[in-house]
């Protein structure tokens, strides 16, 4: 029914507090302040609603329909705690349940309304990012900010969100708790593009449908509150037009109401008809929606299709790996721009040379670039340059900003948000400020930040109290021809007897007692009855029984590269009496990849540091049993009285595996000494039969000829399976892995999930 141009941007959907949760909707506020922000935005969406229903009416005397529209999607989530970080199993389920929505394909569909339809609209994660590199249409950005309201700060990296990727190709979905019971909201058509998409809180986003151990809340836990949004984000109106019954929500065949319906309420007649609170776009509880009708169809791919608001995105090849198309950092000349990525309307104006100081901040990413971020002050205090943080940058990668400076004095400050650095627990990380004469500042291993002085051209003359290491110096405000010598305090690791120390570097109130020499045994872990005192790291670490242990039955297997998730980690030792500690283990490695590898760790009492690294090809081979002996000195490593060792895992996968077993501490007084570091292989395991190795699980045949798909777990356990596309959509699943029939899937790339009870494994297969 067409009625009065109802100016509605967002809806946000509310808990209510009375007696159970309702959806409720703050729009006309939200409305007001993006009025207010965008003067131009009231006539292009009456520009777009003119086309839309002129675009309707053509589309209903013609009955064009076209072909199913797919819409490519990226879910950038930001979280301030672990279940905020949703799994990439919860995010499928909200593709499913989006793609089983808009196809009219969910479970729950009835015949209560005839006018119910497939909207041929499709979704799928993006394979392809803006530059043309491989990507699973994910990204994650850890935050401190504990709720973002409604006016779309998590859409700008400026104020700690996440910048949008190209909003003409990619359907951009926010996922973060949004604060004040607020379930999410969307951008309709005509909107600014770099605050284009929807936003959905954490445990609204997904269906516990989908799997299991997700983060959800009831009654909106079956992934209704995106299809609802998705709506909004492609033109459909509120069910009751946000208004009385004079007003309507621009479809023809959805019946008038005079407002909002919550919980189920199937039945209710207002307007003088029965309300359809079954539509995805009243505020029904989740398990009660389930449909929109050929009228909201017709008008959501009049948006997508060519001449449409969103035409760009319905044409989108973003998930079919759809090749580099010209953006402003990929280095071509193309499109309108007037130099090679820079000038014309779409990029950045060209820069000019610099007349000042060139200065170039250089960072090389750990595996956290979402915990970096930097500032440069000039000596006022004022901040004349910053970034970060990196949450939409890979992992391990460089950044490099070239910045113009006026002649002055600056600290430039480099922090982490977790306070190791960004070198070298997690990754190998580095950066780098370098000017006119050279390197200005430098560094990676430091704690929650680092801040470096430096000077520019005509600042003031170098002094030997300034802070700043400049002239001759050889330290900071020391050495060199003109300032004092650098000293280095006494301690109880120089070599020196010195202070109240009763031997060298040993004794007296402030030292390490001294040893009496000899070996001590601190600590046996054979793992056969227990953990023996390690602690197990998360998901990818786990107790093991099997042929890959070395001794007895039990070992423990590492694998992927998760962090602490892949590591065990022992007990705590007092290693202060002792002059070197050895830790010799046992390891066995299958399906690790040439240059994988896994390390030990020692904690010092404040910090981690990897002591040894063994990489799969050069220093040890798959399938074969070593015993490693690792000796630390004491005037290498501080001994603490609270130290531990960390076993850790950097393989690319949950199928690359390390098993370790029989681990030995051992404290060496003065006057002994330890093996030093050792590494021999013992034997190979015989890998014939098919469960030698002991996968996770055994997939063949793998590619699939004919229509059997065989799943066998280890002692041929019972599980249960999925079968996901590409797109991210279920496109089986069952209750027996024994033989799985694949006859009527089309021939492409799938994933498997395969849950044994206890954890769920996935592989990849082909359907030929």
């Amino acid at each position: 029914m067409k009625k009065t141009l109802t100016l509605l941007t967002v809806c946000l959907l509310f808990l209510g507090t009375t007696f159970a949760q309702e959806r409720n909707c703050a729009s006309m506020d939200n409305l007001e302040y993006r009025m207010q922000q965008d003067p131009g935005l009231a006539q292009r969406m009456a520009q777009i609603e003119t086309y839309t229903q002129n675009k309707v009416q053509s589309m209903e005397q013609h009955r064009v329909d076209g072909s199913i529209i797919t819409i490519p999607v990226v879910v950038h989530v930001i979280y301030s705690n672990s279940n905020e970080n949703i799994s990439d199993a919860q995010i499928l389920s909200q593709i499913q349940v989006l793609n089983d929505d808009f196809r009219r394909m969910n479970s729950d569909a009835n015949n209560t309304w005839s006018q119910a339809a497939d909207t041929e609209i499709q979704f799928c994660m993006a394979t392809v990012d803006p530059n043309g590199n491989p990507t699973n249409g994910i990204t994650r950005k850890s935050s401190t900010k504990t709720s973002w309201g409604t006016n779309d700060a998590m859409k700008k990296a400026s104020q700690g969100g996440v910048n949008p990727w190209d909003t003409s190709q990619y359907l951009n979905m926010w996922v973060c708790n949004i604060g004040g019971g607020i379930l999410g909201y969307a951008q309709f058509p005509g909107g600014s593009a770099s605050t284009d998409g929807v936003v959905i809180g954490p445990n609204y986003f997904g269906s516990k449908n989908g799997g299991s151990g997700f983060y959800l809340s009831a009654p909106f836990d079956l992934g209704r509150t995106t299809t609802h949004e998705v709506g909004h984000f492609l033109n459909l109106r509120h069910i009751w037009g946000d208004g009385g019954c004079s007003v309507d929500d621009f479809v023809s065949d959805t019946p008038t109401s005079d407002a909002a319906n919550y919980g189920c309420a199937t039945g209710h007649v207002s307007c003088g008809t029965t309300d359809m609170v079954q539509n995805y776009m009243d505020y029904s509880d989740d398990a009660c929606m389930n449909l929109y009708t050929q009228g909201q169809k017709n008008r959501m791919r009049a948006i997508l299709l060519p001449g449409g608001a969103r035409a760009s995105l319905g044409a989108s090849t973003k998930c079919d790996g759809g090749g580099n198309t010209p953006t402003c950092s990929d280095g071509v000349q193309n499109g309108n721009e007037t130099g090679v990525d820079c000038g014309g309307p779409d990029c950045a104006p060209c820069q000019t040379a610099c007349t000042d100081n060139e200065v170039i901040v250089s960072i090389k990413f750990d595996n956290y670039p979402e915990e970096t971020a930097w500032t440069l002050k000039n000596d006022s205090g004022t901040t004349v340059a910053s970034g970060g943080t990196y949450g939409s940058q890979p992992d391990g990668s460089t950044l490099t900003e070239t910045l113009c400076l006026p002649d002055g004095c600056y600290t430039f400050t480099i922090t982490d948000a977790y306070g190791d650095g960004i070198c070298c627990s997690y990754g190998s990380g580095n950066y780098s400020v370098s000017g006119p004469t050279g390197v200005l500042a430098s560094g990676g291993s430091f704690g929650s930040s680092e801040a470096t002085n430096f000077c520019l051209g005509s600042g003031p003359a170098p002094t030997c109290t300034d802070g700043i290491q400049n002239g001759d110096e050889t330290g900071i405000d020391c050495g060199g021809s003109s300032c004092a010598p650098c000293v280095t305090p006494p301690t109880c690791t120089d070599g020196i007897q010195n202070g109240d120390e009763t031997g060298v570097d040993c004794g007296g109130s402030s030292c390490a007692p001294c040893s009496t020499g000899g070996t001590v045994i601190l600590h046996e872990g054979f793992f056969e009855s227990g953990w023996d005192g390690w602690s197990d790291g998360g998901s990818d670490c786990a107790r093991y029984s099997g042929s890959r242990s070395y001794e007895g039955n039990y070992s423990i297997r590492l694998r992927d590269n998760s962090g602490t998730a892949s590591a065990m980690t022992s007990p705590s030792f007092n290693l202060t009496p002792y002059g070197q500690v050895e830790v010799e283990f046992y390891f066995y490695a299958y399906s690790m990849e040439n240059n994988e590898d896994f390390w030990l760790r020692y904690y010092n009492g404040s910090s981690w540091t990897t002591v040894a690294s063994y990489a799969s090809g050069t220093n040890f081979n798959n399938n074969t049993f070593y015993t490693a002996t690792v000796t630390l000195d004491a005037s290498q490593y501080n001994f603490a009285s609270n130290a531990q060792f960390r076993f850790q895992c950097d393989a690319s996968s949950n199928s690359d595996y390390v098993y370790i077993d029989q681990v030995t501490i051992r404290g060496i007084g003065s006057g002994s000494r330890g093996a030093g570091n050792t590494l021999n292989a013992i034997r190979t395991l015989d890998t014939n039969d098919a469960f030698a190795s002991e996968e996770d699980f055994i997939l063949y045949p793998n590619p699939v000829k004919g229509s059997v798909l065989h799943v066998r777990l280890p002692g041929n356990i019972s599980g249960t399976f999925r079968i996901i596309n590409m797109m991210g959509q279920e496109v089986l699943k069952g209750d027996s892995i024994k033989e799985i029939q694949v006859g009527n899937l089309k021939s492409g790339m799938y994933f498997i999930e395969v849950n044994d009870g206890d954890e769920i494994m996935t592989k990849k297969f082909i359907k030929q």
